[in-house]
């Protein structure tokens, strides 16, 4: 007797998939490559995101849950959370561009996102999701009434059928790409990233997100800075690529950039690293019985209230589906109008609004210095940030003409630039 659904990917998309379809009585089984998903393994997002409307969702944590005010799902979640209220984009001088709400409410939360796996994880058992943990997919081929999955298993071999399948895997999803899902979507750039967990650190404060634009620094991609995993810890992003690798970066920048002297006496307590694709996005991630949600669809990410918002519609739509309505199509029609990166303008993220080489530092400074001392909305949003900022800045384009009309003349060009420029 095959599953209703299987769920290759213990992610929170993945998670969120089988609690919900479980909840909604299909026979689900959870097929997950680690043996314990409350361990981080690789470096990813860590917080929730408190703009409205973002990733497909609203979220707040509250009353010991993550609580989705569009989706009305909760998630336990009786972990540490850190209000994180100021966003400050910076410099080569050190000029800043400050993001806030007026009542500094916050703008994300830092919260252990293992702990929210792992409470994940028990709710699924107890609703009675069959899971596998160490469980390695090798393919799946799709038979038209059904999907027939290859998986072994603590050194064992087994097939798997299963009624509908959620490919659920992350940002760089082979399974997708051996049923031949994804092989229309171009590649723009592969980003190599490690976060570094530092102590010792100094003048960084936890309430606040930095982030550091310009060669100054060292880097290739601007660097993020904010805070660790512990109390008392710093995070630092470094993004690279095979040329100019994080661990050659780190080096370039704790010693010779501009950061160096803050970060003298700081010690490494730990890292994670990820390999990151940053492809188009799969507007139409639907293909006979097969659903691909997430970050296996995305833009890079949808951030962890994305992913918890793709399971709870994922698994919807294989109740309707099973049913015999058309829920498939059903949730591309929602992925299409909740995630930015489904838009026609969403390359100004990486394109338009590119910082970084497109300006020098001695550029930098006087574009942030014009906005300086201005709190502009208090927003993570990756594509709205950058609207925002731009937006402050042009509101002194007459004074940029007059005072340095080239630099004026490339911010007029300025969509030229290209994600694969910048990495």
């Amino acid at each position: 007797m095959p599953c209703d659904l299987a769920i290759v990917g213990a992610g929170p998309a993945g998670l969120m998939t089988a609690r919900t379809a479980a909840g909604l009585g299909l026979k689900t089984v959870l097929l997950e490559k680690r043996t314990d998903v409350g361990r981080l393994t690789r470096a990813c997002c860590e917080q929730l995101i408190m703009d409205r409307h973002f990733q497909g969702d609203t979220v707040r944590l509250e009353g010991g849950a993550v609580v989705s005010l569009e989706n009305g799902f909760r998630v336990p979640y009786q972990g540490p959370a850190l209000d994180v209220v100021h966003k400050y984009f910076v410099s080569p001088a050190g000029s800043r561009i400050h993001f806030a709400h007026p009542d500094r409410s916050p703008i994300v939360i830092k919260i252990d996102k293992g702990a929210l796996l792992g409470g994940l994880w028990d709710e699924c058992a107890r609703a009675g999701v069959d899971l596998r943990s160490g469980a390695h997919v090798h393919g799946a081929r799709d038979t038209g009434a059904g999907v027939e999955l290859s998986v072994t298993r603590s050194g064992r071999q087994e097939r798997i059928a299963a009624r509908r399948l959620i490919i659920a895997d992350g940002v760089n999803s082979r399974l997708a790409g051996r049923m031949g899902i994804t092989s229309g979507r171009s590649c723009m750039a592969t980003a190599l990233c490690v976060i570094y967990f530092l102590e010792g650190a100094e003048s960084f404060q936890p309430d606040t997100l930095y982030t550091y634009f310009g060669r100054a620094y060292c880097g290739l991609a601007p660097i993020t800075i904010n805070a660790g995993r512990q109390p008392g810890q710093t995070s630092l992003v470094v993004i690279g690529n095979k040329a100019n690798p994080p661990e050659k970066l780190f080096r370039a920048i704790t010693t010779e950039g501009a950061l160096a002297p803050k970060l003298k006496r700081a010690r490494i307590a730990g890292r994670l690293g990820c390999a990151a694709r940053a492809c188009m996005p799969l507007r139409t991630p639907a293909q006979g019985n097969v659903l691909v949600i997430g970050d296996a669809a995305a833009y890079v990410e949808v951030e962890m209230q994305g992913a918890l918002a793709c399971g709870f519609q994922a698994a919807r739509a294989v109740a309707a589906e099973l049913a015999g309505r058309a829920g498939f199509e059903d949730y591309m029609r929602w992925w299409q109008r909740s995630f930015e990166f489904n838009g026609d303008d969403w390359m100004q993220v990486a394109q338009g609004f590119a910082l970084v080489p497109a300006y020098g530092d001695d550029e930098l400074d006087y574009l942030f210095g014009l906005v300086e001392g201005e709190v502009l909305e208090g927003t993570y949003n990756q594509y709205r940030s950058p609207r925002l900022m731009w937006g402050a800045i042009l509101r002194h384009s007459e004074r940029i003409r007059a005072e340095l009309p080239a630099l004026h003349e490339k911010i007029m060009n300025r969509t030229q630039v290209a994600l694969s420029d910048m990495l």
